[in-house]
């Protein structure tokens, strides 16, 4: 099941790229204006994901389940642990794509580096994260494929051949 999830996402991405979904702003895809029932703050199901989508099409903040830190695109993110350490969160670009006409929300969330301190144990690594799947006619669910690839260091070892994929449940939230 896990690679036919990463083959549609990986032609899905392709397609919208060729579609022209994709416009080149120093390597960075120039975002566009979300309708009113798209942006907003979107929470997964079970899960702590929080995604928070503005109005011009970027994302604003989002609450990710490592550490369930609350972090913002390209700032670091510093959170006192319980032993006094501090625990460092570097995110990088967080890209929005949305086709009106399949209704279809594609969110990428970067995280540059990972460094978790807590007592004896350290965490050092990377993670991405993509959200893609239909918005429902109402505005109110938007049921996602997550895909997440990572690297949290040897002690936690993910073959780069093998992504994590899973089925989220998004709700439209008032914050």
């Amino acid at each position: 099941m896990k690679p036919k999830v990463a083959i549609v996402f990986s032609l899905s991405w392709l397609l919208c790229y060729a579609a022209g979904c994709h416009e080149p702003s120093r390597g960075r895809p120039i975002a566009k204006p979300l309708p009113a029932d798209i942006a907003g703050v979107w929470k997964a199901q079970g899960s702590p994901w929080k995604i928070v989508l503005s109005a011009d099409g970027t994302v604003s903040s989002a609450i990710v389940p490592m550490g369930e830190v609350q972090i913002k695109p390209n700032q670091t993110t510093k959170v006192e642990m319980k032993d006094g350490a501090y625990s460092v969160f570097k995110a990088g670009d967080c890209v929005v794509q949305y086709t009106p006409a399949t209704r279809e929300l594609f969110v990428s969330i970067e995280i540059k580096k990972i460094h978790i301190a807590f007592a004896d144990n350290v965490i050092d690594g990377t993670s991405t994260d993509r959200f893609v799947g239909p918005v429902s006619e109402d505005g109110k669910v938007w049921s996602a494929e997550w895909i997440t690839v990572f690297d949290y260091g040897p002690r936690f070892p993910q073959d780069p051949n093998d992504a994590f994929a899973e089925t989220l449940i998004f709700e439209k939230v008032k914050d």
